[in-house]
């Protein structure tokens, strides 16, 4: 009990001893790394550095509280925290306005990220656009799988992507995308073998992650605060010690290393005969645990190399992450989610993708599970969210089955409520462009085998700006053609396109009136 009170004294003492000197490049100040137990402890901490230090360098506000406020300020970096973003913050304002009391500083700026946090959810409503994305994010974070479903060109995916970027304050590190279609499969999107070179020129098939496992791992990873672990840091310049070296680097007397790829190490024999891969995962397990319990020979070569990463490479002990983040947000974006065979490409993930399984209580054995060397399995964690997007009308795939449908929750795009789009794209041309899409739509609903899932999207009026503007030739290349897939087989086919041509032009019976219901929507 002693040791550790005075651990818990002389970590606390540090910590701000290093911080009111601002020497925030001090390996305490790693939030990832740092193994003070106090480095987590924002609001407290925070306090501490205003009573003792000189001045006013810091304002008594826990920053972690509200970050997407205080990052508009001053961005928020791994080394140094919440504590040099706050200083920082006090730095930039007193600089801009010197006449302020920074005594009262912080207060001042307490109350006004209160008030900008209510502005935000009050000011939504302000325009039309921007409020029905606000309301997607919200309906995102209370259910983490999210299909937009609409007509062709409603802007489906660039909403998506608009989504993702409010929920990840813009942090592309944290945004996935990928495109179902037809031949995608599990091994894409999960895990599966791959052929990669050995280095000697030989093919070899090794199981390797796919795109979609690959952003959990990342989404996992970002999770974890303090600990200390430097393996990726120390293996890299292993590796490019190994590249430039002269001379081979032997593990044994008669075995020595050369690098075959970022993830792995060959060994290599004297005698010529063939050697094996050294991966750097296994590596890393037995430098996170040396009881790690896999094949001998992995053991003791791992064991050499994380000799020589200790002894020449700077590792440092491992210690476990002592908090986890579940504030930082990752969004995986699956455009045209049902051209692909989606029960087949998820696979096991069926469960886990569940709202109600997120975290390790949904963990899951991939199909690929006894070519794994740990006996760790997946799961998705709670802090990855997932958009889709599908056009209804697509007949070349088939439909989601209820079960994975029920995983999803389904939101509609329409054509009329993405106008705005158009406003600020095409100016001038906007109001134009706008009457002539609802005069088409209207018209399109009158179409016996059609209705709103075949409206054209205002995406397809952008197109004017790549046709200066020209309204014949905006129909001949880009509407005309998806009219007459809609059409194809229909009764009256010919002259059905014809009607909706002069819906178009503009020259319908219903054109004056379909203008005035345009230009009252616009208003509303």
């Amino acid at each position: 009990m002693d040791q550790r009170f005075s651990k818990l004294k002389s970590d606390l003492y540090e910590i701000i001893k290093e911080g009111i000197r601002f020497n925030f490049e001090n390996p305490i100040f790693d939030m990832k790394r740092s193994t003070n137990e106090f480095i987590g402890r924002s609001a407290m901490v925070t306090k501490l550095l205003c009573i003792y230090s000189e001045g006013d360098p810091f304002f008594g506000v826990n920053i972690n509280s509200q970050k997407e406020f205080w990052n508009h300020f001053v961005s928020q970096t791994n080394q140094g925290g919440p504590y040099l973003q706050n200083h920082k913050i006090i730095e930039l304002v007193s600089k801009t306005y010197p006449e302020l009391e920074l005594s009262k500083l912080g207060t001042m700026l307490f109350e006004y990220s209160k008030l900008f946090m209510e502005n935000k959810e009050d000011n939504s409503t302000m325009d039309s656009s921007n409020n029905f994305r606000h309301q997607l994010t919200q309906s995102l974070l209370k259910s983490p799988n999210l299909i937009l479903r609409g007509a062709p060109g409603t802007g489906k995916t660039y909403l998506a992507k608009e989504i993702a970027k409010e929920l990840t304050d813009g942090n592309e590190d944290q945004i996935g995308f990928v495109q179902f279609h037809p031949s995608y499969d599990y091994t894409d999107f999960v895990e599966g073998l791959r052929p990669v070179s050995n280095g000697d020129g030989a093919i070899e098939f090794r199981l390797q992650d796919g795109i979609f496992k690959d952003f959990c791992q990342k989404a996992k990873e970002t999770q974890l605060i303090g600990g200390q672990d430097n393996f990726d840091e120390a293996w890299d310049s292993y590796l490019e010690y190994i590249n430039v070296a002269e001379e081979k680097e032997y593990i044994t007397k008669t075995s020595y290393l050369s690098v075959n790829s970022r993830q792995n190490l060959s060994v290599n024999y004297d005698s010529g005969v063939p050697g094996w891969s050294l991966p750097s995962k296994y590596v890393y397990e037995l430098y996170k645990d040396k009881n790690y319990n896999k094949q001998e020979y992995y053991k003791s070569g791992g064991k050499t190399v994380l000799e020589t990463l200790r002894k020449r490479f700077g590792l440092k002990d491992y210690v476990s992450p002592t908090e986890i983040d579940t504030d930082k947000k990752f969004v995986f974006i699956i455009d045209e989610i049902n051209r692909g065979e989606i029960s087949k490409i998820f696979g096991e993930l069926f469960f886990s993708i569940d709202p109600g399984y997120r975290g390790e209580k949904g963990s899951v054995s991939t199909q690929y599970a006894n070519l794994h060397e740990t006996d760790e399995k997946f799961y998705i964690p709670e802090n990855v969210y997932i958009i889709g997007t599908m056009n209804d009308i697509d007949r070349s795939v088939d439909t989601f089955d209820f079960a994975m449908r029920r995983r999803f929750r389904f939101v509609e795009v329409t054509a009329e409520g993405q106008v705005g789009m158009l406003d600020k794209e095409l100016n001038i041309h906007a109001e134009e462009a706008k009457i002539r899409l609802r005069n088409l739509n209207a018209a399109i609903e009158n179409v016996q085998e059609l209705n709103s899932h075949y409206h054209i999207g205002p995406s397809y009026f952008l197109k004017l700006k790549d046709v200066d503007f020209d309204y014949e030739l905006l129909w001949s290349d880009y509407i005309k053609p998806l009219l007459e897939d809609y059409l194809r087989g229909s009764y009256d086919e010919v002259e059905t396109l014809e009607t909706l041509k002069k819906a178009f032009e503009l020259t319908n019976n219903d054109q004056t009136g379909q203008q005035d219901t345009g230009d009252n929507d616009a208003d509303n």
